[in-house]
């Protein structure tokens, strides 16, 4: 989007530059009548909207994430028990998904869908590193439905934004942005519009403006994750769903239906976990 306001590690505090009139040498600007009013119309305007706001730095926005992760109860390991569906609905499939607040998840999904066979499928995030195998099998290219939740368990600024990195944000750069009825600010900025009106999805995580949980997480030409409203599950405030959506595909949704806190050692996120054997 055009004209987003933007904190680089350029511009030290993030103050906002007030706009000025750019003219040709000796030339000269004259408004009369309805431009004048136009004009002081817009500035009115302008002055009441986020447009006037400051934007803080990259390195406060992570530290008052991660501050907000920890006061949710999220900065430990959790396990979820989840339920997907489709953009209409049903459910395609249960099961359940652990996180480690060190860049580690697992998902496995049960399903048998009608008229189908039953499957077992497991997606397996290991920071960047991205893998999953169906009934025992590696998939080529799946569909990433394992969202990095461990950027909603990072308990430091400092690793939030070592995780951010990790998948090659922009940690320094941060505009303003709007996630349904939520002002998020976005570590990573944004693209401008294209000439079809459309923006580019660019890689970087968006936080409301005002309790700093993190509302969705773009990355270029994958998917794009946006989580619920916040629910409390026995004193741990997490989404109630997160839900992914690739560049042409229709959404999946995964449902939290309970969240506790889980015994989830760095050994169970080996690779050897997605071809091991589904314990019915």
């Amino acid at each position: 989007m055009t004209g987003v306001l933007r904190h680089t590690a350029n511009s030290p505090g993030g103050n906002i530059p007030n706009p000025r009139l750019h003219t040709t040498e000796g030339a000269r600007v004259a408004f009369h009548g309805p431009v004048l009013y136009a004009i002081a119309f817009a500035c009115l305007w302008i002055g009441s909207g986020p447009a006037n706001a400051v934007v803080p730095s990259g390195e406060k926005v992570a530290a008052a994430t991660a501050r907000a992760n920890e006061q949710a109860g999220r900065s430990v390991p959790l396990w979820f028990e989840v339920t997907l569906r489709d953009s209409e609905g049903s459910a395609l499939a249960s099961g359940v998904l652990a996180s480690h607040p060190t860049g580690l998840a697992r998902l496995e999904l049960v399903g048998a869908p009608e008229g189908e066979t039953s499957f077992v499928e497991r997606h397996l995030l290991q920071g960047d590193a991205y893998r999953a195998s169906r009934d025992g099998a590696l998939v080529d290219s799946p569909m990433p439905l394992l969202a990095p939740l461990f950027l909603l368990q990072t308990p430091s600024g400092e690793a939030l934004r070592a995780a951010l990195s990790s998948f090659d944000v922009a940690v320094d750069d941060v505009v303003l942005g709007r996630v349904g009825e939520h002002v998020a600010y976005v570590i990573g900025g944004r693209q401008p519009r294209g000439p079809d009106g459309v923006e580019p999805r660019q890689t970087s995580l968006w936080v409301d403006q005002n309790t700093f949980e993190v509302l969705r997480i773009d990355s270029v030409n994958t998917v794009r994750v946006e989580f619920g409203p916040s629910a409390d599950f026995e004193g741990i405030q997490a989404p109630s769903w997160i839900q992914m959506e690739g560049p042409e595909d229709p959404p999946l949704r995964l449902e939290i239906d309970r969240v506790a806190p889980a015994n989830a050692p760095a050994a169970a996120f080996a690779v050897e976990w997605l071809l091991a054997p589904h314990k019915r």
